[in-house]
């Protein structure tokens, strides 16, 4: 059984890392820490954002290591959201990979465009969080509410990066 240190306390992202260490096959003794990004709190470049997970994972996996207790690795789980070529904001996600021998690997999500709704506040740089109820209120067709619920809960997001960096972590020899 792997012991994993997680640079968060996060139920949800706890949650999603479970459900891709089962589809994995991969028995892990999980180790919430509460440790900070040390990028603001709405990373709103690609950079900024993997950067984050970097120091949530590295941050993490000193916190176990100080306790005495030993961790195989640690992971860091980042969300943020950038500007394309159209000048539109977008969400995705950086996860990170910590191992004893400080090596980082890294994987990104696809991105998703934020519907017009959003683009006006992330322009603003206010916190997309505050107006996620807006949204769902707001909007309540079946396709809306599915992006609304992507959005709030970033599981989409958070799955695909957290997948490929596992992925790039425990196969790192085809990499």
């Amino acid at each position: 059984m792997l012991t994993i240190a997680i640079g968060t306390t996060s139920k949800q992202k706890l949650d999603y890392l479970q459900e891709i260490l089962k589809e994995f096959k991969i028995e892990a003794n999980l180790i919430p820490c509460e440790v900070k990004s040390l990028v603001s709190n709405q990373p709103l470049t690609s950079e900024e954002t993997k950067l984050g997970s970097i120091n949530r994972a590295r941050h993490a996996f000193e916190l176990i290591k100080e306790t005495g207790e030993s961790v195989d690795f640690s992971i860091g789980i980042e969300v943020g959201y950038e500007k394309n070529n159209d000048d539109k904001y977008e969400i995705f996600c950086w996860t990170s990979v910590v191992d004893g021998r400080n090596n980082v690997i890294s994987g990104r999500s696809s991105n998703f465009l934020m519907p017009s709704f959003f683009q006006d506040i992330l322009k603003n740089n206010d916190y997309v969080g505050d107006y996620l109820e807006d949204y769902m209120e707001t909007h309540d067709e079946t396709v809306e509410k599915l992006v609304a619920q992507a959005i709030k809960g970033r599981k989409p997001f958070i799955m695909d990066a957290t997948r490929k960096a596992l992925i790039y972590h425990f196969l790192k020899h085809e990499f």
